[in-house]
């Protein structure tokens, strides 16, 4: 009884020692470290803005920027001619800054109206600085919304497409005699003649030189 009491007792003392060795085992080893929490700030934004776009195209000045009447403010001089400055920067506008078109147009004009507004000739059929006949051009008005002929810049204004057509069209060359006389004449008058020979007419000569004589005053 005795030799079973004392086996016991080992067996208790092992079993105790046990715990206390594992609960020395915990205290050494601590609590499990905590995880540190995610970042969730995002990441830094670039605040310097993209850089802008250069323009594709610059404004163009307008004709109070360029000309004025008493010549105070240029970059292109106006023609010497009896048309004020404001009127012919509007028609420079309309020929698209072409300086040679601008030209062939003022020629035009002073050969038609020497400048006048307010001519009108054909039996009233063809009207303003650029003589525009109503009987052919009425639909060309239309479309392009001109109301007045005896406003220069409305009546240059269909002088200049139906120019852009006689050369698009028709395959007449930029600023020649042959333009000219298609103007003048009609596309199919201008080619009879032309076929004919005719390289050149008194009406495409004058207008010509005088066309020369504009163009080389701008480039001075």
């Amino acid at each position: 009884m005795t030799g079973r009491i004392d086996q016991r007792n080992v067996l208790l003392a092992i079993a105790v020692a046990a715990l206390i060795i594992c609960a020395a085992t915990i205290n050494f080893m601590g609590p499990p470290a905590a995880k540190a929490p995610a970042n969730t700030t995002p990441p830094a934004q670039d605040a310097t803005p993209p850089a802008e776009q250069e323009a594709d195209a610059q404004d163009k000045p307008s004709a109070s920027d360029l000309w004025s009447d008493d010549g105070s403010l240029h970059r292109i001089k106006p023609l010497a001619v009896d048309l004020d400055a404001e009127t012919q920067w509007a028609i420079y506008e309309a020929c698209g800054y072409d300086p040679g078109l601008f030209s062939l147009v003022m020629a035009i004009a002073e050969h038609e109206s020497e400048f006048q507004p307010d001519l009108q000739g054909d039996n009233g059929q063809s009207i303003g600085m650029m003589q525009i006949n109503t009987k052919w051009h009425t639909g060309r008005m239309e479309a392009l919304g001109v109301t007045d002929l005896t406003d220069p810049v409305q009546c240059a204004a269909v002088a200049i497409d139906y120019l852009q057509e006689l050369e698009s069209r028709y395959g007449f060359e930029p600023e020649s005699e042959a333009l000219l006389m298609a103007y003048n004449m009609g596309p199919s008058g201008a080619r009879k003649a032309l076929n004919e020979g005719r390289t050149s007419t008194d009406y495409s000569r004058e207008i010509m030189t005088v066309y020369q004589g504009y163009l080389e005053e701008l480039e001075r």
